[in-house]
């Protein structure tokens, strides 16, 4: 008779090799030039959609964002602070799947306007939608006056590192079930 620790190793030998067709990928894109201009919701802010993974139904648990990597330099205008700046991650139809919050200020605790570089690295879990575009929008916690609050200035940059599935992750995960549960009944 097996016992449960055997099955169980018997399981993850089994299900190691599809890990490791799994990949991860990373990808930059420039936010140079993206500018904020009002409060949250407001149609004057800007935002830009990249493409981080291909297009297609959603394979396992899809692409997953599990780290964000920034560079960013932003420049304030019109009375706005560093910490007025919010960026707010989302899928290309505004949805956001994901524990993290959705929306992160590069200048939390810098309540004072003019230009600063902002860089480091978060974990997170964002699931994309089958289009594999993500959308990245800037937009200001308070209102100053009128015109554009902040600049992300030349060579603001964010890498994204996507975790890519490989197709074959469920149907290996489903086959270590139906081991223990044939296992199971012949208990």
């Amino acid at each position: 008779m097996r016992s449960t620790s055997t099955i169980s190793f018997l399981i993850a030998s089994i299900a190691m090799p599809s890990l490791v067709l799994a990949g991860f990928a990373q990808t930059s894109v420039d936010l140079s030039g993206l500018q904020s201009w009002d409060i949250d919701g407001s149609i004057l802010n800007e935002s830009r959609s990249f493409q981080l993974a291909e297009p297609g139904p959603i394979v396992d648990f899809g692409y997953i964002i599990l780290g964000i990597n920034y560079d960013i330099t932003i420049q304030t205008m019109n009375g706005s602070t560093l910490s007025d700046l919010n960026i707010r991650f989302g899928n290309s139809d505004g949805s956001f799947h994901g524990s993290w919050p959705d929306t992160f200020r590069p200048g939390e605790g810098a309540p004072f306007g003019g230009t600063q570089r902002f860089t480091g690295s978060f974990s997170t879990d964002i699931h994309l939608n089958e289009d594999g575009l993500f959308l990245v929008e800037l937009f200001e916690s308070i209102n100053d006056l009128p015109g554009a609050d902040a600049i992300l200035l030349e060579g603001s940059t964010m890498s994204f590192n996507v975790f890519i599935p490989s197709p074959s992750s469920s149907a290996v995960l489903g086959f270590g079930a139906l081991a223990v549960s044939t296992r199971r009944r012949r208990s």
